[in-house]
């Protein structure tokens, strides 16, 4: 097990499919907390564990997606040794795709398929950025997304802690873009809320161009953080896909 590091496995079975998870802005690896289990034990579930969040809330948090890529990518190829998928919501499917096209020009052979859920494609920016908004608005940008409870905003303490993370997060997914629009050779899911105000089906729909293996797309029941609130028929939706590319679970 790697110690304070992006990824914490014990497992030594290359039986097992590694299934990469990366959330979205504001949210750590506690989000995929009930996936092992309702996944079983034919997938390793392999939550990112970023820098400022949850227990490594001493580690300065990163606020660029080259730097972040860079890091996690660096950590993952030893791990990359069995199948694997990777999986990311919101600016956490962008972060996926980047941690992809290394895997591509790498050539990897155990790199199965790519998830990517309420996400925009990688060549469209941020619309509405709120990363340097002053606090106020920035607390509200917050809600649009993630609730943030209003009790972290009023107890200064609190917001001291927590504030930094959370612009280094949302400065990261704002301040990205990408514009080559390399493909991937492997098959992409695209997954949508069917209420999410932020993505649309159109904006699914775009991650097409990015693979030469086929793209598919599912609505799930919810707003934008529908892997919290109906993460069962999210994995229904994972466990279709791995099994349409050969590993049934």
């Amino acid at each position: 097990m790697i110690k304070n590091g992006y990824f914490r496995t014990s497992s030594s079975d290359k039986n097992k499919i590694r299934l990469f998870c990366f959330p979205y802005a504001g949210g750590g690896a506690s989000i995929f907390r009930t996936w092992q289990n309702l996944l079983g034990d034919r997938v390793e579930v392999l939550p990112a564990h970023y820098k400022g969040h949850e227990d490594r809330i001493m580690d300065k948090p990163v606020s660029t997606m080259k730097q972040l890529v860079d890091e996690i990518y660096d950590e993952l190829q030893p791990l990359a040794d069995r199948p694997f998928y990777l999986f990311g919501h919101s600016v956490g499917s962008r972060v996926s795709y980047e941690l992809s096209v290394r895997f591509e020009k790498d050539g990897n052979k155990f790199f199965k398929g790519l998830m990517v859920s309420a996400g925009l494609a990688p060549d469209q920016p941020e619309v509405n950025p709120i990363y340097d908004l002053p606090d106020k608005e920035f607390y509200k940008g917050l809600n649009k997304y993630n609730k943030t409870p209003e009790e972290i905003y009023q107890d200064k303490t609190l917001w001291n802690i927590f504030e930094p993370v959370l612009r280094a997060d949302f400065k990261l997914a704002d301040t990205y873009c990408n514009r080559k629009e390399t493909s991937i050779s492997v098959p992409i899911l695209g997954l949508r809320g069917t209420q999410d105000p932020e993505i649309s089906t159109e904006d699914i729909l775009e991650w097409g161009r990015y693979t030469k293996k086929g793209f598919r797309s599912e609505n799930i029941e919810g707003e934008h953080l529908f892997i919290d609130t109906n993460p069962k028929q999210v994995l229904r939706e994972v466990k279709k896909f791995m099994y349409r590319t050969g590993d049934a679970i």
